[in-house]
């Protein structure tokens, strides 16, 4: 080195520690380091170590001495590495070694980039050293129109974990390249090359692949992400052809012409995704998920787990409440409150979880409370009290939309004591209300603060204690109260969806609910036609009872095959809609026996009767009443009927008009000769 090299500027930097000395030494290792860095850029792979299987293993550089390692090694060369100290970033999260993996692939990702464009974006900042360690996110950082595409995604969303929603969609893309690679066996194409009408099927093929396409049966293990897909595919077309009209670099043609030619092929590709990608995938897809969203299992929170999972977790706040009073509290009592206190407004509300952990503390004391007093005086009493008992907080939630967080006044004492209390437990500003002590992330998690609580405790179905599954607790048990349409309104934006979302999504289609309400209307439907009496009622104030005959509305469809039934039937009809009084209806029921329909009636005929003849007997008096007195039939009439009517009832015919008359008189049967045709006909059916 000293006769070769000693003119260089390094060398000389070198030489000019003492022989021997320890300081000489790294010195020399880090420029054999970098050296080595260079030849791992350039696709050269000299190991720190040499091993005999340098072939089949991976190989990462160190971020901070630039040594290549084996990935299995990587972590621990990292804990021990000698210049660490000196490069990381304080209160920096960049070289943490819980991503010692990932943060090797960006730096190998920027070296390699000729554009030297990815280290001046934010999604290298924001996004790829949280992203996992593996080939997958190798890829995807390493090609410059997925970096670009996850800096455009960053741009247009501001809520919190943004980032690790860019991380996932540019996964999904690398994955997409990464099976497109394996199809066309050409592993070093990148995606602005690929964007062409003649790869279209290359990518169905990749698309199919990777989620789990099943041709025999036309399922997929994947089904939303096959439909995401195609939406990403768009993405990446409109993003190139900007890249492209700016001359962004790396994305610039020598020629215009050729510049025109390529846009013109991104045109054609995404006109293609357009057209032919829902027949293709999606299609299917949306049909596969669909189904195995009403296969799933209907797990629904059980009240008496809610009720447990309440009463537990007050337990638990109201203890360190009182740690907090008696001034015995630590760092483990303050976590414990955060979580009892999230989790409890989560379920009280309903909501999902990121519409209440990512409260700040500037929206939390801020008062919302309206000085319009003349709706005061629409509220009943006791909703006067509750608007005293809660307090009304506004939020942004999914997004960016307004959602409402009802805060009791206990689960207020407990917020305000965290507040109160959390100088002694963070050495900076957080302005999350329900920030966790000792935590990288700056905000509670919801969804573990429940998971945490539910094994506390004995619970039937802990795992159906979810913030999603509440949603869907509260909607569908709001499906037994008669809302109106302005209340379904108002509780879907209180939910923080649409009343078409409320519907789709949240109210489940009970069994019990289907079984009892709308096999009411089923029934009915199997007996002709629907009761006059039902009209204008709803499913849940309608009494049914399966024994009991209604009179039918109308009846002019039913005649019999034979000519002299249909001449008895006309009659019947002609006689009922006529200006006759009810003995001329009983002589026209008497001139045979073997006619097929019972007497119906409508309620203008009874208002006839009554006026034609005001003298009729008991039995057609209670004709002239518009509502008719339903009574069940019991099993000793209905055995009475059966008996003196079994041939009647065998031969598929009706007994005349007398020998009704007859059977009453002989029996004080208290029915009708209506409501007795009625069941004959009914005892025919089911005979």
């Amino acid at each position: 080195m000293e006769l070769n090299h000693k003119d260089t500027k390094e060398v000389k930097q070198i030489l000019q520690y003492p022989r021997k000395s320890k300081e000489r030494r790294q010195a020399f290792s880090l420029l054999r380091n970098q050296t080595n860095f260079d030849l791992y850029i350039e696709g050269e792979v000299r190991p720190y170590r040499e091993t005999m299987e340098k072939d089949s293993l991976t190989f990462y550089p160190c971020v901070y001495c630039k040594g290549v390692f084996k990935k299995e090694y990587l972590k621990r060369h990292t804990k021990l590495c000698v210049v660490q100290n000196n490069t990381q970033k304080k209160g920096s999260e960049l070289y943490s070694r819980k991503y010692y993996v990932s943060n090797s692939q960006t730096e190998v990702a920027c070296a390699l980039d000729a554009t030297n464009a990815i280290s001046r974006l934010n999604v290298k900042e924001q996004v790829f050293d949280i992203m996992k360690g593996d080939e997958i996110s190798f890829v995807a950082k390493k090609d410059l129109l997925i970096v670009y595409f996850g800096e455009s995604y960053l741009k247009k969303h501001k809520r919190e974990r943004k980032e690790y929603a860019c991380s996932s969609r540019m996964r999904e893309l690398s994955r997409l390249l990464i099976a497109y690679r394996e199809i066309t066996n050409d592993y070093k194409c990148c995606f602005k090359d690929i964007l062409k009408p003649k790869n279209f099927d290359y990518f169905l093929t990749a698309t199919r692949n990777i989620t789990g396409y099943d041709p025999k049966n036309k399922l997929f293990k994947a089904p939303s992400l096959a439909m995401h897909l195609g939406t990403y595919l768009k993405d990446m077309c409109d993003e190139l052809t900007h890249l492209i009209l700016k001359e962004t670099q790396g994305f610039v043609c020598k020629l215009p012409e050729e510049s025109e030619l390529w846009l013109q092929e991104i045109k054609k590709f995404k006109k293609l995704v357009i057209s032919r990608w829902n027949t293709e995938i999606s299609s299917l897809a949306n049909k596969d998920l669909q189904e195995k969203r009403w296969k799933k299992p209907l797990l629904v929170p059980l009240v008496s787990d809610i009720k447990i999972f309440r009463d537990e977790t007050i337990k638990m706040a109201e203890n360190c409440y009182i740690q907090f009073i008696n001034h015995t509290d630590d760092v483990e009592t303050y976590k414990l409150l955060v979580k009892c206190s999230l989790a409890l407004l989560i379920i009280f509300n309903r909501r999902r979880i990121g519409d209440v952990q990512y409260l700040k503390i500037q929206d939390y004391m801020r008062q919302n409370k309206s000085n319009l007093k003349d709706f005061e005086s629409v509220l009943t009493e006791s909703e006067k009290i509750l608007t005293t008992k809660y307090r009304r907080i506004l939020n942004s939630g999914k997004g960016s939309r307004q959602v409402v967080i009802l805060l009791p006044e206990m689960l207020e004492k407990y917020i305000n004591s965290l507040l109160e209390h959390r100088k002694k437990y963070f050495s900076q500003e957080n302005e999350y209300v329900f920030a966790m002590p000792q935590s990288k992330i700056k905000w509670g998690q919801g969804d573990v603060a429940i998971r945490y609580l539910t094994t506390k405790m004995e619970l039937q179905y802990p795992e159906a204690i979810s913030s999603n599954k509440l949603r869907k607790h509260i909607a569908t048990i709001a499906q037994i109260l008669n809302l109106s349409k302005e209340d379904i309104t108002q509780f879907s934006k209180f939910m923080g969806h649409s009343e078409k979302t409320h519907a789709e999504f949240y109210e489940l289609p009970v069994d019990i609910y289907q079984t009892a309400k709308v096999s009411k209307l089923l029934i009915m439907m199997e007996k002709g036609s629907l009761p006059a009496e039902f009209k204008g009622k709803s499913l849940s104030e309608i009494e049914f009872d399966e024994n009991t005959e209604y009179p039918e509305d109308n009846n002019e469809e039913n005649f019999s095959k034979s000519k002299k039934s249909k001449q008895n039937s006309s009659n019947i009809a002609s006689t009922s809609t006529s200006t006759d009084t009810p003995h001329s209806i009983e002589r026209a029921c008497n001139e045979d026996s073997d006619y097929e329909m019972p007497l119906k009636h409508t309620k203008t005929e009874h208002k006839s009767v009554q006026e034609k003849d005001p003298d009729s007997d008991i039995w057609t008096t209670q004709l002239k009443k518009k509502k008719i007195q339903k009574r069940s039939w019991t099993a000793d009439e209905i055995n009475l009927l059966s008996n003196n009517f079994k041939d009647c009832i065998k031969n598929k015919r009706y007994p005349s008009q007398q020998c009704i008359l007859d059977f009453i008189n002989n029996t004080n049967i208290k029915r009708t000769p209506l409501h007795i045709k009625a069941k004959i006909q009914h005892l025919i059916k089911k005979n």
